[in-house]
């Protein structure tokens, strides 16, 4: 099975009982002393890494996450280099670290990403990561993303949190987007800058220079399991609707993967491209950010099971921006014709450009 972020495209980790393997690139100095490899552990919250240049040099070491996805690790290589790294994790399973060694060069590394995402973190060329030589790469189990459309790198959703042109969506909707756009439905596409973002809690701002024609308002009390939640987004770009879609279910649980409590599972249908979106209740209150579904590699037997940030992490990220969301306290359950017509004026699609 995989989770997968919903941008479109979307990028899948492999999820194994126990134990998971994922790649890792990694440079010590500058791209021209690459090293490959892979990382193992994870889902016990620690693992060991293990890396190789072209040179043969072998660079052995162990890693245990801390609070949240961040974490830290010690790596040792055979010709005498040690270093000390820092990491950040961009889900479970995926991540960058960073750190200097014991002869005062840089080092970073990327795991459980493609190539051409590691490229990003590591300082290389917009051809990302050459391919790998030798025995000491391991096999990404992330898959290709799909060709990209001349000079985009993807869509997700957003909603509209401030009277100022404040989205909220997630943050590997925007990473590493040279140019941002908002489009909505009734009022075209507009610029948008990046404010803040988040790769630990997967959430950013960016903003437009418009007043929107509505804002959403968070829900102050916490999530109900078994309680409605209906998403509204931008799914499958440029293969369905682009007017936007309106999904219902339920909470299934009050945690994400591995028991994290900062996500809640929903049984609600999402797609790629509904990243960012909005998870509401039954009164129209934000209750989640979508960001995550579980699915099957070979299909069919993973059904519905999709993971939100908690909308009091949300709301804890747009305070420290200085951004002060509307709040509700719930209320009446609307018809869900009225909630998706709510949710239609102030949820947009957004879009990373490569230029």
């Amino acid at each position: 099975m995989t989770i997968s972020k919903l941008a479109a495209p979307a990028a899948a980790l492999l999820l194994l009982a126990g134990c998971a393997s994922v790649s890792v690139y990694g440079v010590v100095g500058d791209e021209n002393d690459l090293y490959t490899g892979s990382a193992t552990g994870y889902l016990d919250r620690s693992g060991s890494i293990e890396l190789k240049n072209a040179k043969g040099n072998v660079c052995r070491g162990d890693f245990k996450y801390g609070y949240g996805l961040r974490g830290a690790g010690i790596i040792g290589c055979d010709d005498g280099q040690t270093a000390h790294i820092v990491f950040n994790g961009l889900s479970p399973m995926s991540g960058y670290g960073i750190g200097t060694s014991n002869t005062g060069r840089h080092v970073a590394f990327t795991y459980g990403l493609s190539r051409e995402q590691s490229g990003r973190y590591l300082g290389l060329g917009r051809a990302g990561i050459p391919p790998a030589t030798g025995s000491g790469g391991g096999a990404s189990t992330a898959p290709t993303p799909p060709p990209r459309a001349p000079g985009k790198e993807g869509t997700g959703s957003g909603f509209f949190v401030s009277r100022q042109g404040h989205v909220m969506t997630n943050e590997h909707v925007v990473r590493g987007c040279a140019r941002l756009q908002v489009a909505r439905i009734a009022g075209g596409t507009v610029p948008a800058s990046l404010v803040a973002a988040d790769a630990a809690n997967d959430l950013a701002v960016v903003k437009i220079e418009a007043a929107p024609p509505s804002v959403a308002a968070f829900r102050t009390s916490g999530v109900r399991q078994g309680e409605t939640a209906v998403a509204y987004g931008f799914p499958l770009t440029g293969l369905v609707t682009s007017g936007g879609a309106f999904t219902t279910g339920t909470v299934s649980a009050l945690a994400g993967l591995r028991d994290d409590t900062r996500f809640f599972q929903l049984s609600t249908p999402i797609q790629g491209g509904n990243s960012g979106g909005p998870v509401l209740d039954g009164s129209g209150a934000v209750i989640g950010v979508a960001t995550a579904s579980l699915v099957s590699r070979r299909g069919g037997d993973v059904q519905n099971v999709n993971f939100a940030v908690k909308a009091d992490i949300a709301r804890t990220f747009l305070d420290a921006q200085g951004i002060r969301p509307e709040t509700s306290a719930g209320g009446r359950e609307l018809p869900a014709t009225e909630i998706a017509q709510r949710a239609r004026a102030f949820t947009v699609r957004v879009e990373c450009k490569a230029s």
